[in-house]
C-alpha cells in the first residue's frame, strides 16, 4: 500500500453537486495529491478552481490527453460517477494501464441511505460475487466486520432540481470554452424540457390518476404482476440488458404475458418518477395492449408509492432497477431481463435459470438465509452511507469513502 503522500487522485466528472469537491479537499487534507478535469461549464460550477484541468479539444485527441495528464501528475486513483460515459471509458482503460486504482460511484444499490461506491467498476463490471457459493463464502471472511451505518440524511427532490438546474447555467453561460462538450444523455436540455414542463404541470392530474387505478387494483383483488420502469437513457438498459431502450423491454413482456401468463391476473407498469416524458409510455401500453388482445389486463400508474405495489404483487418483473433488491427484501419473487448484480439463484431469476413463460406460472421466491449474505456483502463492498446533494449526506459520504479508499482507517 503507497504512502498517502504518495497517492495522486484524478478526479473526473461526477454527480451535480459539490461532492466531489469536498471530497477533493478531504483529501488534500489527509495528505493526497489531487486533480480534477473539467468537462464543460457545469463542471466548473462545482468545481471551480483548485488543480483543475479543463478539456476542451476534440474526442480523437482525448486518448493521449488524458494519458499525458496521468503521467504529469503522477496518477494512483481515478475517481468518476458513471464507468460507462464516453471519455470515461477511455480513461479507465488507460488507468489500469499504468496500475491505477479505479473509483466508481453511483446512485446506490440500496436508497435512498447509502450510495454505491466500488473499486475497479459497477452494476455489470462490479466484482461482486456473482454466485451463491461465493456469495456466502464472502459473507462467512466478514462475520466479525461490521459494515457502514446507514445514513439518516434528507435528500429532498427539490435540493436535486435546484443543483442540476445550475448545472445547466454553468453550461449555457461557458458553452464558448467547452463548445466541443456533448452530454453522455441521449437528449440536451434543450430537448427535455418539451417532456419536463409539461410532466411539471400535470403532475397533481398523474397522481390523482395514479391513486385511483391502484386504489381499483387492490380493492378487486386481482393478482397482478409489477414492472417497475427504468429510465429510456440509464445505463443499464442501454448497455448491460438485451435491450435499445424501455419501449422495446415493454414489447417483450407484454407479449409474453398475453401468451403465457394465466389469465385471470394483471400486469402493472409503473412509470419511474424522474422519467423525462419524452416517450408516451402509457399510450404505447395501449396499442400493445390492444394488439395483444389484453387491454383489460395491463394498468399504468405514475406518482404512487412502489413499495405499495411491490408488497401486494404476486411477482415483480423488470430489466435490472435497483428497486429489484427491495421487492427481493420484501420477500417478493423477482424476474430479472438484463444483466443485474442480484441475478443468480436464490435471488432473482433471469433467463439463465428460468425462461420468462414458466416465471409467470411458477414464481421462485427468494431465499432468504442467502439474500441476508447477499445485502452483507454489498453493504461492506459496494456501499457508503450518504447521499450527493444534502449537507449531511455528502459529510457522511465522504468520512465513509475515506476509509473505503485506504486514506483512512477504522468503520463508520
Amino acid at each position: 500500500m503507497r504512502d498517502k503522500s504518495q497517492r495522486s487522485f484524478l478526479f473526473l466528472q461526477g454527480p451535480l453537486s459539490f461532492f466531489f469537491r469536498e471530497l477533493g479537499q478531504a483529501l488534500q487534507q489527509a495528505g493526497c495529491q489531487v486533480h480534477r478535469v473539467n468537462f464543460c461549464g457545469g463542471d466548473v460550477v462545482y468545481w471551480p478552481w483548485g488543480n483543475t484541468h479543463h478539456w476542451r479539444g476534440h474526442v480523437y485527441e482525448w486518448p493521449q490527453w488524458i494519458a499525458a495528464l496521468m503521467e504529469e501528475c503522477k496518477t494512483t486513483d481515478i475517481v468518476l460517477m458513471g464507468d460507462w460515459r464516453p471519455l470515461h471509458r477511455e480513461a479507465i482503460w488507460l488507468a489500469r494501464l499504468r496500475q491505477a486504482r479505479i473509483w466508481v460511484y453511483e446512485e446506490g444499490y440500496l436508497r435512498p441511505n447509502y450510495l454505491t461506491l466500488e473499486e475497479g467498476g459497477v452494476n455489470a463490471a462490479s466484482s461482486l460475487p456473482r454466485t451463491p457459493e461465493a456469495v456466502r463464502e464472502r459473507a462467512q471472511q466478514l462475520v466479525d466486520m461490521e459494515p457502514f451505518m446507514p445514513s439518516s440524511a434528507s435528500n429532498p427532490m427539490l435540493g436535486r432540481v435546484l443543483k442540476t438546474a445550475w448545472n445547466h447555467v454553468g453550461n449555457v453561460a461557458l458553452w464558448p470554452l467547452f463548445h466541443r462538450y456533448r452530454t453522455h444523455r441521449p437528449y440536451c436540455i434543450g430537448r427535455e424540457l418539451t417532456g419536463w414542463l409539461p410532466r411539471y404541470f400535470s403532475r397533481k392530474r398523474r397522481h390523482a390518476h395514479g391513486l385511483q387505478v391502484t386504489r381499483q387494483l387492490l380493492r378487486s383483488r386481482v393478482p397482478f404482476y409489477f414492472m417497475p420502469l427504468q429510465l429510456d437513457a440509464d445505463s443499464q438498459i442501454r448497455r448491460h440488458s438485451p435491450f435499445t431502450g424501455i419501449l422495446e423491454c415493454m414489447a417483450q413482456v407484454i407479449t409474453d404475458f398475453a401468451r403465457h401468463a394465466p389469465q385471470d391476473t394483471c400486469l402493472v407498469f409503473k412509470n419511474h418518477p424522474l422519467d423525462n416524458g419524452l416517450l408516451n409510455y402509457r399510450r404505447y401500453m395501449r396499442s400493445l395492449a390492444r394488439a395483444t388482445g389484453c387491454s383489460d389486463r395491463l394498468r399504468f400508474v405514475e406518482e404512487v408509492d412502489a413499495r405499495i405495489l411491490c408488497e401486494r404483487a404476486r411477482a415483480v418483473v423488470l430489466c435490472n432497477s435497483t428497486l429489484g433488491l427491495s421487492a427481493l427484501r420484501m420477500g417478493k419473487p423477482v424476474y430479472c431481463l438484463g444483466a443485474s448484480i442480484y441475478a443468480m439463484p436464490g435471488l432473482a431469476v433471469d433467463a439463465g435459470q428460468m425462461s420468462l413463460e414458466e416465471f409467470w406460472h411458477k414464481p421462485a421466491l427468494p431465499d432468504s438465509d442467502l439474500l441476508q449474505d447477499f445485502l452483507k456483502v454489498l453493504k461492506h463492498d459496494a456501499l457508503v452511507p450518504g447521499n450527493f446533494y444534502s449537507p449531511q449526506g455528502i459529510r457522511d459520504a465522504i468520512r465513509a469513502s475515506l476509509v473505503r479508499m485506504g486514506v483512512q482507517g477504522g468503520r463508520a
